[in-house]
């Protein structure tokens, strides 16, 4: 009985921690300029010239003026930017993320199953030598 809430903790949280890590975000690594931002409508990480790091939902611009989307608990706000306060912009890379994530699935599942097995065979020789006929 020990062993099987063992294993079912185990398992778990290892689907736990795979959810967890499912929604990573991997950008593109050559920086883009402000109007390549507006017009990518993705997902966009700006560092700033103090390397702080802000990742926007989206960059817009109205009436000449560069806007970053952010999420915040109260809802979307709009950040005002300046290129002269900016040292790199860098879109999300579509493709990478996918696969990343998939990877990051699919290598859980896998290490689950493992774990699972392990377990499982671990039982297997407790009767190595008792051959009672």
């Amino acid at each position: 009985m020990r062993l099987k809430n063992l294993k079912s903790k185990t398992v778990c949280f290892l689907l736990v921690i795979a959810l967890i890590l499912q929604s990573c975000s991997v950008y593109k690594k050559t920086p883009v300029t402000l109007d390549e931002a507006v017009t990518a409508d993705r997902k966009v990480l700006v560092v700033k010239v103090d390397n702080t790091k802000l990742k926007f939902i989206r960059i817009e611009q109205i009436d000449g003026i560069y806007y970053g989307r952010i999420k915040t608990r109260g809802g979307i706000e709009k950040i005002p930017l300046t290129e002269s306060d900016l040292k790199t912009i860098r879109v999300l890379d579509k493709t990478a993320t996918t696969m990343g994530n998939v990877a990051i699935v699919v290598g859980s599942i896998g290490t689950v199953l493992l774990v699972v097995a392990a377990i499982e065979l671990s039982d297997l020789g407790d009767n190595w030598g008792n051959w009672g006929y």
